[in-house]
């Protein structure tokens, strides 16, 4: 190979690996610390494992799941497909088992926010969670 042909392959591969980043819509940051005392009424769901809250914060809203007696869950509402779109906010499901987008059809686990069905390439973005089970406080946060 020439010199100007081992330079074209160089440039035509590094245009290659720029272009594979799939997630052309970045997630906003949006700082989050957040606590919430789940002994008041407006939180007795997560009392038991199974139960879930929507609380306001983040993008669009944050969903709080119980997994265990010990481990919370929190992750946005802002649906992953198309960031921007102004109606992707992530809702529970009327089962109550997962999470979906009605603009785009995208599914959740509710357990933790795992993408299940697409055309969305990520998960609900996750906010860190520790409980203090002493006086019943889930801190919230990024």
């Amino acid at each position: 190979m020439n010199r100007l042909s081992i330079y074209s392959v160089i440039i035509l591969f590094i245009f290659s690996i720029n272009s594979c980043d799939k997630n052309t819509q970045k997630f906003p940051y949006i700082h989050v610390d957040t606590y919430l005392n789940i002994s008041l009424p407006s939180y007795s769901a997560l009392n038991n494992i199974g139960g879930w809250v929507y609380i306001s914060g983040g993008s669009r809203g944050i969903i709080v799941y119980r997994q265990t007696f010990d481990m919370l869950s929190a992750y946005d509402r802002r649906c992953t497909y198309n960031v921007q779109s102004p109606c992707g906010n992530a809702e529970i499901d009327s089962t109550l088992t997962f999470i979906e987008c009605a603009c785009d059809g995208s599914e959740y686990q509710l357990y933790d926010g795992t993408l299940t069905k697409g055309p969305a390439s990520y998960s609900l973005q996750p906010y860190r969670t520790s409980f203090d089970p002493v006086t019943n406080v889930v801190h919230i946060y990024n």
